[in-house]
């Protein structure tokens, strides 16, 4: 009897210890350690929405834009005279047209090269200028700004009776300017940009100074 009851009491103390352990180990896998806690929380708070990241893929994709716009440049002439009556000619003029470019983001979101090509129309004058902008960009939510420096290259051609005034048909020119301006986002394809520039040409042309604008819708690709 008194061996029965000390195996009675060693197998109760055994099952009491197996029954604390086990509870034990049940209390410890399910609090997890603080550590593990916080950095499976900050992998949730950085994993971003999956709308989110599509969305700023596609966005960070479209390095190329179509510009398409209305355009506007007022200049200022040398003192110069009539080739045919010798009377002082006007120093100044306006023009007006379109233009059409071709972005590209160098650095996106920071840096971005344009060749545009305006189109400028007076009743005596013909403008085809090409201009290559080298721009630096601010980009804050849907709005974009812009600065940067302007290579200009154009071709003046003269109707009949400003040639005979002018004393030639055509006039080559070279010039080096800046822009500023800005733009609003609609979504990551379509934006509008608004586009203020100057620009000086030294070489031998009637013009001078060059104070240009614009309005254009941009397709981003």
């Amino acid at each position: 009897m008194i061996r029965m009851a000390s195996t009675t009491r060693a197998l109760g103390a055994f099952l009491l210890a197996w029954s604390l352990a086990n509870s034990y180990s049940a209390e410890a896998a399910e609090v997890e350690p603080p550590e593990t806690r916080a950095e499976r929380s900050s992998e949730l708070r950085a994993e971003p929405e999956p709308e989110e990241a599509t969305e700023e893929a596609e966005e960070n994709e479209r390095l190329n834009g179509f510009t398409f716009g209305g355009a506007y440049t007022f200049h200022i002439l040398r003192n110069r005279d009539s080739e045919t009556t010798g009377e002082p000619l006007r120093t100044f003029e306006h023009l007006g047209g379109f233009v059409i470019g071709y972005d590209r983001d160098l650095i996106p979101g920071h840096l971005a090269l344009t060749i545009s090509k305006p189109f400028y129309f007076s009743k005596e004058r013909f403008d085809t200028p090409f201009d290559f902008i080298l721009r630096g960009l601010f980009r804050k939510g849907r709005w974009e700004g812009f600065i940067g420096l302007v290579l200009t290259w154009n071709i003046r051609i003269f109707e009949k009776e400003r040639e005979e005034q002018e004393g030639e048909r055509n006039i080559m020119s070279f010039g080096i300017g800046a822009v500023i301006g800005g733009a609003y986002f609609f979504n990551p394809r379509w934006s509008l940009d608004l586009e203020l520039g100057y620009a000086n040409i030294p070489t031998e042309d009637i013009v001078e100074h060059e104070i240009s604008s614009a309005l254009c819708g941009v397709y981003h690709f």
